[in-house]
């Protein structure tokens, strides 16, 4: 039996849980959902851990979910996303379905987006800049995402889909030092 990544298998399930909800037309608040589902996992993952843990009984987890949907005030999509999961032993898998799903949606909304890693943070007007550079480049909008990283020492690194663009004096400063050990 072959065995199937993790990522692959919270893939599958948050293109089902993207296409049943455009299917009812609540992608936006599916969408709200995942965030708020993800930003949990992140908050309170012994909560999710215990919850995705094999349970003896298993209406006692419907129970728990039934809550935690009523709770965040799931729609019935979500909601039966995660009791599917959770039959099939994949809710461990939650957060990383989240992210999927939110990365499909901007997918299909034609978002692009971008992870930003800098020295220091940005002023407002060059987060405006860069991020106008981008739409023009990408021909398409953007969604930034920063990251302050003192080790970039000056420059930027952008990252977006497969790509990689640093323009950092700590990538410089490495050529540097591969040029000068080569000779």
């Amino acid at each position: 039996m072959q065995k199937v990544s993790k990522y692959k298998t919270a893939a599958v399930y948050a293109r089902a849980w993207l296409d049943a909800a455009k299917d009812k037309k609540i992608e936006e608040k599916a969408f709200e959902e995942a965030k708020l589902l993800k930003d949990a996992c992140h908050d309170a993952p012994e909560t999710w851990k215990l919850l995705a843990a094999p349970a003896e009984n298993e209406s006692a987890r419907r129970e728990i979910i039934a809550a935690v949907a009523k709770q965040f005030k799931l729609s019935a999509v979500s909601t039966e996303t995660l009791l599917l999961a959770a039959e099939n032993g994949r809710l461990k898998y939650i957060r990383l379905m989240a992210e999927e799903f939110i990365r499909l949606y901007y997918e299909d909304k034609g978002i692009v987006q971008v992870l930003v890693e800098t020295a220091v943070p940005l002023s407002e007007s060059q987060d405006r800049k860069l991020k106008n550079a981008l739409e023009k480049k990408l021909n398409a909008p953007v969604l930034t995402e920063y990251a302050v990283k003192p080790e970039v020492l000056g420059g930027l690194r952008v990252r977006f889909n497969s790509y990689l663009i640093d323009d950092t004096l700590e990538s410089k400063l490495a050529k540097m030092a591969q040029m000068i050990k080569e000779g």
